[in-house]
């Protein structure tokens, strides 16, 4: 049966709860173009595939299951995955924006920076697993934004990790990173390590790599400047390329630190402190649920992910040497091996 695009827009919007949600999204500036009927259409952009990610977004998905918006009777749900590529995520805006979606949702930071570069400020974004939305330009503070994004900030506990890492170490020195300059994120989260570290008196070796591919070589350089752990920071060169990382640990028997914890079942992991992503991408689904039901994301705040995670690796220990104290197998909140 043929549709008008005002009759298409009138079903969208009782669909998402009436008057009020229409004056939200009408004051939005929803897209005006003809879009197919039915209900509320969301385009989500991954960055990559992964089990942290993958984590965030399935947590999405049950918020938006729990909140009345079940795929597909409830939402359409046009999931992209963008391997990686900056180029990728533009395509999938433009893509998504011509398919006339009703949100856009970045799960990670790179494809929040698209987002906001492409998307029209009449279209409402929800974003999640994501440690540096102030990069991508979407606001100054946790409320100081633009009115029409909101989502979770997941910067990793860095801090968190370093004290860690001296609980396991006392006498440590010194701490190895291998990251990626060119991401934003990783850069962001770099500068954080180096301030907790200079206030911890530990001294930061750095080397840069441009891709995973990269990420071995420059973890033999790094046991080579006789650093006395690795560490990871919130970046994906060391996400997609962790085995490599964690391989170069176990080589020279040295500790390896994450902040995601998927890396705690890698051989050479030693330990993790972060945040549970799929936690996080729960807390970004009750945002976005919210939005659908007429909420102005101009009226609510950014939102600290809370849900903090500790793990521990045995088996990695045993073949590094290493010792965990009594009191922090009893805190953990798992232990491999």
């Amino acid at each position: 049966m043929a549709t008008t695009a005002g009759a298409s827009r009138r079903q969208v919007l009782r669909l998402l709860g009436g008057a009020a949600a229409a004056a939200t999204l009408l004051a939005a500036g929803c897209n005006a173009r003809r879009r197919p009927p039915g209900p509320p259409r969301l385009g989500l952009i991954q960055y990559v595939r992964g089990a942290g990610p993958d984590a965030a977004r399935r947590g999405f998905v049950q918020a938006l299951a729990r909140g009345g918006f079940r795929a597909p009777a409830g939402v359409i749900l046009l999931e992209r995955f963008a391997a990686g590529s900056m180029a990728t995520c533009r395509a999938q805006v433009k893509e998504l924006l011509e398919g006339g979606v009703d949100m856009l949702v970045a799960i990670g930071t790179p494809p929040l920076a698209a987002i906001l570069a492409i998307a029209p400020a009449r279209v409402p974004v929800v974003f999640t697993y994501c440690s540096n939305p102030w990069g991508a330009g979407a606001g100054t503070s946790y409320t100081r934004h633009r009115p029409n994004v909101v989502g979770t900030v997941s910067t990793n506990p860095l801090a968190e990790q370093l004290d860690l890492a001296r609980r396991i170490t006392p006498g440590l020195a010194s701490v190895g990173l291998v990251f990626n300059p060119s991401e934003a994120n990783a850069s962001f989260e770099a500068e954080l390590l180096r301030r907790e570290a200079a206030q911890r008196s530990l001294a930061v070796v750095v080397e840069p790599v441009a891709g995973p591919a990269e990420v071995a070589r420059a973890t033999d350089a790094l046991a080579a400047h006789r650093v006395a752990a690795l560490v990871r920071v919130g970046d994906y060169a060391t996400s997609v390329g962790f085995p490599a990382l964690a391989a170069g640990g176990l080589r020279h028997r040295l500790p390896v630190y994450s902040v995601d914890p998927s890396d705690i079942a890698t051989p050479g992991c030693l330990a993790v402190v972060g945040w549970d992503p799929e936690a996080d991408g729960a807390q970004a689904g009750t945002l976005a649920v919210q939005v659908l039901r007429g909420r102005s994301p101009a009226t609510m705040a950014f939102e600290p992910v809370t849900r903090k995670l500790l793990l521990l690796n045995r088996r990695t220990a045993r073949a590094i040497g290493v010792t965990f104290p009594p009191p922090l197998l009893g805190q953990a909140d798992r232990v491999e091996g």
